[in-house]
């Protein structure tokens, strides 16, 4: 036997329960799946009313992302960085190097 593609059926077809001298006068465009002629500003609030989930720890990661990234420090890197390795020098003057990492662990 043959195999045939199966039809997609179709979603949100209102059937009108009203006079038939209604269904004349509308037009054919505003007949969409999904939208009611009748009341065509509550489709939006309906969009609006029905609110997006996200999977646990998404909307975290986004905010400490957002935050790493607009943060703003008490004191500038570059004066900070002068008076950690002026104190780092008069404590021991064999370590003179700092890791870019380590320079901002110390600061925040």
């Amino acid at each position: 036997m043959a195999r045939i593609k199966h039809t997609a059926n179709r979603k949100g077809n209102p059937r009108k329960s009203g006079s038939r001298g209604e269904s004349s006068t509308t037009p054919a465009r505003s007949a969409r799946p999904g939208e009611s002629p009748n009341t065509p500003g509550t489709s939006g609030t309906q969009r609006q009313a029905k609110k997006r989930h996200y999977r646990p720890g998404t909307v975290a990661l986004r905010e400490i992302r957002h935050l790493q990234k607009t943060w703003t420090l008490l004191i500038p890197i570059a004066p900070f960085v002068r008076v950690v390795k002026q104190i780092t020098f008069q404590f021991s003057p064999d370590v003179s190097r700092w890791t870019a990492e380590a320079l901002v662990a110390l600061q925040e």
